[in-house]
Parts: C-alpha cells; sequence; structure tokens
C-alpha cells in the first residue's frame, strides 16, 4: 500500500478503479479490508480510496488522543495528498461520525455524503453497553484503560467483544476463518490495543447533536433493523437533523451491515449516488 506521510503520522492508503472519488472511512477497530465487498463492486464505476486511520492496520500512530475531529483531518489531508478536491464520502459507525466531521467542517471536499451504522452521539444505552462490556474485559473504568500496558489478551477480548455486537452469531459462525485472520493480523502489533482504546474514547466524546444541521451535502443515512449496537432510531435523529437527508432501513441488517447484507447495501449506495429515488 502507498503511504501518505501527513504531518505526525503515515497514513496507509489504496486506490483502485477510475472514475468519481469515492472515499470510505472504516469504523472502530477496523481497517481498509472491513471494505473489501465495496471495493469489488464499486471499483466498475468510480476511483475507490479506502484507508487505514491512525495507528489502526498499516499506519503509524501518535501521542495523544484519537479524536473524531483529528481522524477527520486525516481524511482531508488524504484526499489532499491525493490531489482530489471533492469526493463522495462514505462511514461506517465510527468512520460515519469522521464522515459527519468533514461535512460539518470541511464541506468544499464533500459531494455526496453516505453515514451508515452511526450516530451523532452515543445514547447513554450505546455508551454503557460498551463501556460496561470494557469493564468486565479489564475490570476498571475506561478513563484507567490507556494506563493498561498493552498486550495480546486485552485486545483479543475487546476486539472479540466488539465482533458480537457488530455481526449475527450466524455470521460469525460461518465466516470464522475471515474473523480469525483479522484478529491474527491485528494483535501481532501490540500498538493496536493502545489504538482501539484510543478509538473508543474518541467515539464515547463524538457529539455533533448540536451540529449535524450545518451538513449541506446530499446525505443518505443508512441503517440496519437489527444493529445491536446503534440502534436504527439514531439514524432517524440524523435523518431529521441534515435537511438535504434520505433514510434507508436495511431489514435483518447489523451493525455491520456492509458485509452481512453488502449486496443490498451496495445497491443502495449505487442507486443514491446515481440519484435514483
Amino acid at each position: 500500500m502507498p503511504t501518505a506521510k501527513l504531518g505526525e503520522v503515515d497514513i496507509k492508503y489504496y486506490t483502485i478503479g477510475s472514475g468519481k472519488p469515492i472515499l470510505f472511512i472504516s469504523g472502530l477497530g477496523m481497517d481498509h479490508r472491513t471494505w473489501m465487498p465495496q471495493m469489488l463492486f464499486f471499483k466498475e464505476k468510480f476511483k475507490v480510496i479506502v484507508f487505514d486511520n491512525r495507528g489502526m492496520g498499516e499506519s503509524t500512530g501518535s501521542l495523544g488522543p484519537y479524536t473524531i475531529p483529528i481522524m477527520a483531518e486525516d481524511a482531508v489531508n488524504l484526499l489532499e495528498h491525493l490531489g482530489i478536491d471533492k469526493a463522495h464520502i462514505v462511514g461506517s459507525s465510527m468512520g460515519g461520525m469522521i464522515a459527519q466531521e468533514m461535512a460539518i467542517n470541511y464541506p468544499e471536499k464533500v459531494d455526496k455524503l453516505i453515514l451508515c451504522s452511526t450516530t451523532a452521539k452515543l445514547s447513554k444505552e450505546t455508551r454503557q453497553q460498551i463501556l460496561q462490556g470494557l469493564h468486565n474485559i479489564v475490570d476498571g473504568k475506561v478513563d484507567n484503560i490507556l494506563s493498561i500496558n498493552p498486550h495480546r489478551i486485552l485486545f483479543e477480548r475487546a476486539f472479540n467483544y466488539i465482533m458480537q455486537l457488530t455481526f449475527s452469531k450466524e455470521f460469525l459462525e460461518m465466516n470464522k476463518q475471515f474473523i480469525e485472520n483479522m484478529l491474527r493480523n491485528y494483535s501481532t502489533k501490540l500498538s493496536y490495543t493502545e489504538t482501539l482504546l484510543k478509538q473508543i474514547r474518541g467515539v464515547t466524546k463524538h457529539d455533533t447533536s448540536r451540529k449535524i444541521g450545518k451538513i449541506k451535502a446530499e446525505t443518505l443515512v443508512m441503517t440496519g433493523t437489527c444493529d445491536k449496537l446503534i440502534p436504527s432510531k439514531d439514524s432517524e435523529i440524523l435523518y431529521n437533523g441534515i435537511s438535504n437527508s434520505t433514510l434507508v432501513k436495511i431489514v435483518c441488517g447489523t451493525h455491520g451491515m456492509h458485509h452481512e447484507k453488502a449486496n443490498e447495501f451496495n445497491e443502495e449506495i449505487l442507486r443514491f449516488l446515481d440519484g435514483v429515488k
């Protein structure tokens, strides 16, 4: 993968296809490979750009917190590095939070916006679900987690917990090798544990609830009716708060619907980008 040297971090990215650029932003704990079903589908009509968020995959990390605005700046700087003035932006979960920040603070960079399985602000219930799960893993509070030396056992426990919230039991059972390969690749770098926990802190502090009205880009909000992590009502809040938006609910879609329901997910985005009502 090529490297973009963006200030204090080196961001690894990959491009495929040609046409209008479309940037996919990965969610919590995921690198660019989470978008494989979309890369293969959209490369026929678009210039697809995927990358590893700072500290994840092959991108280098940095000292200090990984806030959502900082990661949004990374994405914008990557577009600048590639000489791209404007692109369609697709973000899932934490990636959707990053995409919101891009649309709010860098509107000139965003053509059409697709927000998937995401929220303007974690609900109290979702926040408690995430933090309680981590509490059970490390027997401590989230603000104390980063003082723990990163190690493989902690990462595996946290990763598996996130997988259970992201995918259905059926998907996890049928794709054991896929999950095990991701875990094996991620856990070889001790820094992944620190990155994951920094991302979690960034997600829990994310709040655009009073700013989403500033988003002027034509927006598609997508949610799965079986999302166990971020419920559909959070997408409805985004839809109601963004004036030029459309809401699509994928029946039985999970938080990881871009994998489990890839065909339907891709077709809905393509219809939106093509302007088909």
